[in-house]
């Protein structure tokens, strides 16, 4: 890259570190190599003219006819980034007319997960390392996940009273439209050598009602019944994989997580207590004068919680997240799922959860710089 470009890159990384999931810098400069990987310097002067919140392309054509000569130049160059995975287009209808939305992406939720039908092993591992250098503690800083953890349907009995938003059949029933896509987690991992130990399955993503156009557009997945969804979810619950919603009463994606090709559950791993970053109502706990210590919820637990001690099972409640994995297998019926005291009630949508987290990433920012 000439000076110059580099001067856009690290423009558009300050541009995206505003959003209510930032971009931060970092030493070696990898967060500008994910972002060349997507953007021509070109491309990347128009996208730090576009804002979090969804906009038409006359109003930003405003703020670009210095360097554009048309609104369908503009139209054209704002396609490509979208297809290339830069960028979100939102489509409403308008009248007669369908009027197109155009706004950043945070990385991810985002842009990594957009690199479906792009992704290298460069780009993969690239990702990997600004996880660690910087993005981890990015998306982990308000403690505001953009996921949450549901507990699997055997886990559960009766007596759980589970809302309505914690039951799986629930969300898929009141989904309008699921499309069922490749996971880019496993794809990456099995760009760089490391298949995924939990399972061979790979079509594990959905996407429910209004983003399936966006991955329809891009040719992502394919588009199946509530049927078809929920038997993909039993061979699901029967490999012992994480059932995460968006974090929202309405969810518009249902991600399947292992512990081994998962980047966020990878990553929550490696802090001291993830239970804080994960939203969720259970927790799971033994029964030490059942239990037979046969390690057969060791094999199960995605979040390496439990271990045998003294030939009973141990849960460490700083890594537990309320799956209820361990319980739909253990042949004794040792563990039971226990409802956490305080009910956590998701954000009523996206846009909700992402005001949270701007407000308490402004907050935080406040509080390091001192004022009150």
């Amino acid at each position: 890259m000439i000076e110059n470009d580099l001067d856009i890159y690290r423009k558009l990384q300050q541009h995206l570190d505003q959003l209510p999931i930032g971009y931060p810098a970092t030493e070696s400069g990898v967060e500008l190599r994910l972002l060349k990987h997507v953007f021509t310097p070109e491309e990347a002067e128009i996208a730090l003219k576009l804002r979090f919140v969804q906009e038409p392309i006359e109003k930003i054509y405003r703020r670009v006819k210095r360097k554009i000569s048309s609104i369908e130049e503009l139209e054209k160059i704002l396609d490509t980034i979208y297809k290339k995975g830069g960028i979100r287009i939102k489509r409403k209808i308008k009248g007669d007319n369908i009027v197109k939305l155009y706004q950043n992406a945070f990385l991810a939720v985002g842009m990594f997960e957009y690199q479906l039908k792009r992704l290298t092993k460069e780009y993969y591992e690239d990702f990997e390392q600004y996880m660690d250098e910087a993005f981890r503690d990015e998306i982990t800083s308000t403690k505001i996940n953009q996921l949450r953890t549901i507990p699997v349907k055997k886990s559960l009995t009766p007596t759980h009273n589970i809302a309505t938003y914690d039951q799986l059949r629930k969300i898929i029933e009141n989904a309008e439209r699921i499309l069922v896509m490749e996971c880019v987690c496993r794809k990456g991992k099995d760009l760089i050598g490391k298949p995924c130990k939990q399972s061979d399955m790979r079509e594990l993503c959905f996407v429910l009602n209004d983003s399936v156009d966006h991955a329809l557009d891009l040719d992502w997945g394919r588009v199946i019944s509530k049927e078809e969804a929920l038997k993909i979810f039993e061979k699901v619950q029967e490999e012992g994989l994480l059932i995460q919603p968006g974090n929202a009463l309405n969810p518009s994606f249902i991600c399947c997580c292992c512990g081994c090709c998962c980047d966020l559950i990878t990553n929550l791993k490696k802090l001291e207590k993830p239970w804080e970053l994960i939203c969720s109502n259970y927790y799971a706990e033994v029964d030490s004068d059942i239990c037979i210590g046969c390690e057969t919820c060791v094999d199960r637990c995605q979040m390496d919680a439990i271990q045998i001690l003294d030939k009973i099972a141990k849960v460490n409640q700083d890594l537990c997240i309320g799956c209820g994995n361990c319980i739909s297998t253990c042949p004794e019926r040792a563990l039971t799922l226990i409802k956490k005291e305080t009910e956590y009630i998701p954000p009523k949508d996206t846009t909700e959860l992402y005001m949270r987290i701007m407000h308490k990433r402004a907050e935080l920012r406040r509080f390091e710089k001192g004022i009150e």
